[in-house]
């Protein structure tokens, strides 16, 4: 048997194809010519600007393409209507030989298609399950909502939709959620002393549906203190279409995410502060951070971890603008220290720690001989708002010589590569390690990309942080 010519080709790039609602996403490995082949074999009529990586087939359930070597291996999953007219056409062309395909009634089938073997493999399949989401929630308005963005999304289930407290335990009990979804005001009880009592007893992940306001900010810092992954905006038909991929990446994260269960729920937490004296700590050392989902716990413990005088240190957490001062309020209560959401134009000064205000862009400039903060209104940096990369990269410009920078807890790949600059201006940096992270992808990219000279528990951060900005006497003793 005769394979075309693309078949042999090395692959290099990778397309992924978006599909409409009533398809999946499609992720074909290989270069225009390889992947326009595979395409065209599978429904021609349907191929679209393959330039912007978007071609739609409505009758697949799932196809994807893998490169092995110079060769090229798909797989195809559908059921018998979807794949009569595929296994003609490979019967056409040649790929298989041959007058029958075995199709399995009424199964989702997987096809191999294996060209250093000469073959088609098929089998039956599971197909994959999905993600399923408890709401609770009082609105009918939001319920609806909510079940509407969750449907659209082939790799998420609405199971159930709740409207009071009281009927959660038996919803959770029936339908076994993958994830919760919590309002924070309702009737009988509010979200977050929902969530404690939910947390007591089963380890589910919940987010937390906020309307974002500067009254509903304690409440999301108290959610997210007893155990919460993250908040989302409440949507509005207004805002539907901007909230509802934000809404289902974040319910999936929250999927992957390490619950925590807390037993204390107040701001009086245990510290276990570095053991350093003033005298050790060089004090024009510059300390940078950055984190997303699991943040403002994995921040607090750091900082509450640190000594009464401390370095300069300005922070990049991904958070609203009604949060940011709240959060860093919070903390100014918990620190020996000053901590203070940043205002274009604060000095950047030991004994202070400065927070990026939501919705804004944060930088650390040199103007009258000083380090200051910069606020700007500037776009968002992978699709953040403040962005760590943006701040980090404000330092790199600045040729400083004494800065150490950390990459916390979070989902995406900010901050990953304005860390790697860091490192090779010969900066120490240091990563949060897997097991004590929330959702382990901020800190992954920068170690994928060789950005970091640690990776540390949470617990040992603080303590790391502060040894590199020891005096140059001290190290030597």
């Amino acid at each position: 048997m005769s394979f075309p010519v693309w078949l042999k080709k090395d692959l290099s790039d990778i397309i992924e194809i978006n599909l409409p609602k009533d398809g999946v996403l499609v992720l074909l490995i290989g270069n225009a010519s390889e992947i326009k082949s595979i395409a065209s074999i599978l429904n021609p009529e349907q191929i679209k600007d393959l330039v912007s990586n978007r071609v739609k087939f409505k009758n697949w359930v799932q196809t994807e393409a893998l490169g092995f070597g110079s060769s090229c291996q798909f797989r195809l999953l559908g059921n018998e209507q979807e794949f009569s007219e595929l296994a003609s056409k490979l019967l056409s062309i040649g790929l298989i030989q041959g007058k029958h395909v075995p199709i399995f009634d009424n199964q989702t089938t997987l096809i191999h298609f294996l060209p250093n073997e000469g073959r088609v493999r098929m089998a039956k399949t599971e197909e994959r399950k999905k993600i399923k989401v408890l709401v609770v929630d009082d609105s009918e308005t939001i319920r609806k909502l909510l079940h509407r963005v969750l449907s659209d999304d082939p790799e998420l289930e609405c199971v159930a939709t709740v409207e009071k407290p009281s009927l959660v335990e038996a919803a959770i009990l029936k339908y076994k959620p993958d994830v919760l979804t919590l309002d924070i005001h309702m009737p009988e009880m509010d979200g977050v002393t929902l969530l404690k009592n939910i947390l007591q007893k089963y380890t589910i992940p919940a987010i937390m549906i906020s309307s974002l306001s500067k009254e509903e900010g304690t409440y999301v810092l108290d959610a997210l203190e007893a155990g919460a992954v993250d908040y989302i905006q409440k949507p509005s038909m207004a805002e539907i279409k901007i909230l509802a991929p934000v809404i289902c990446e974040k319910i999936k994260m929250a999927r992957q995410a390490k619950v925590q269960r807390r037993i204390a729920f107040s701001n009086s937490i245990a510290r276990t502060p570095v053991l350093l004296s003033s005298d050790q700590v060089d004090f024009s050392y510059l300390i940078a951070i950055g984190s997303s989902t699991g943040g403002t716990e994995a921040l607090k413990k750091l900082l509450t971890d640190l000594p009464e005088n401390i370095p300069p240190i300005v922070i990049v957490q991904h958070i609203p603008p009604v949060f940011s001062k709240a959060f860093a309020d919070r903390m100014n209560q918990l620190c020996p220290f000053e901590v203070k959401e940043a205002s274009d134009g604060d000095i950047v000064t030991k004994n202070r720690v400065l927070v990026a205000p939501g919705g804004k862009q944060m930088k650390v400039v040199f103007r009258g001989g000083e380090l200051k903060i910069l606020i700007e209104d500037s776009p968002p940096v992978n699709r953040h708002k403040p962005s760590v990369d943006v701040l980090f990269d404000s330092i790199v410009d600045l040729n400083l010589k004494k800065v150490t920078a950390a990459i916390l807890t979070g989902m995406g790949g900010d901050g990953a590569r304005g860390l790697l600059k860091l490192k090779q201006k010969n900066m120490h940096t240091i990563a949060q390690d897997e097991a004590s992270c929330v959702v382990y992808g901020m800190p992954k990219e920068a170690v994928k990309l060789g950005g970091v000279v640690q990776v540390l528990p949470l617990d040992q951060i603080a303590g790391a942080l502060l040894k590199a900005c020891l005096l140059k006497r001290t190290r030597a003793a």
